[in-house]
């Protein structure tokens, strides 16, 4: 059962990642942000996206600890880890409004924690995957997380461009005083 449901949820990542990174190579299909929620690309995504994240879910429960037995290091640092990287993306995606966190143009936001990255929910959330990851101590588990990181790491990519469409020269000013990610090493253009 493990296996299965391991199974549709790495296909539903993969399919979810490749037709996200397409849009890179084709912006007309805009697989990610979605041109709309009534086009096809956004139920799309949020289908596969709910597949895989349900998917993960229950490989961290049902293969829980499967590779050797867990150190308490792993426990001592992987739930904090996770309970902060995760509490905190809420706490972004709520600041930021459920909309604009998926998908729409409802404004765009500078201020708070937007003014120290331009991606907070997904270094955050990294930093949960990251916790779940050493506590759950599984390589289907891993392999999973390793396509939610991917897909955290390129959405910005992926976004930059329909944002500087969306806001324009707002966004490009805010593009050039906030890293993508953190720090100066973030501070891609």
């Amino acid at each position: 059962m493990t296996v299965f449901i391991f199974g549709i949820s790495i296909a539903a990542g993969a399919v979810l990642l490749v037709l996200s990174l397409a849009t890179l190579w084709r912006p007309q299909v805009r697989f990610w942000p979605p041109p709309g929620i009534d086009t096809w690309q956004y139920r799309t995504f949020w289908w596969l996206f709910r597949i895989f994240f349900v998917g993960i879910m229950l490989v961290c429960i049902l293969d829980f600890g499967s590779i050797s037995s867990q150190h308490v290091v792993q426990f001592v640092v992987g739930i904090p880890l996770a309970i902060v990287g995760f509490s905190l993306a809420f706490y972004a995606t709520f600041l930021l409004g459920w909309r604009d966190a998926h998908g729409e143009a409802n404004g765009l936001t500078t201020g708070g924690w937007y003014g120290w990255s331009r991606n907070p929910i997904y270094v955050v959330s990294i930093v949960g995957i990251v916790g779940l990851g050493l506590l759950v101590h599984s390589w289907l588990a891993y392999c999973l997380l390793l396509i939610w990181t991917a897909f955290y790491i390129a959405a910005p990519y992926l976004e930059e461009p329909w944002l500087e469409q969306q806001y324009g020269d707002a966004y490009r000013e805010y593009k050039s005083k906030v890293p993508r990610f953190i720090g100066k090493w973030g501070n891609e253009r």
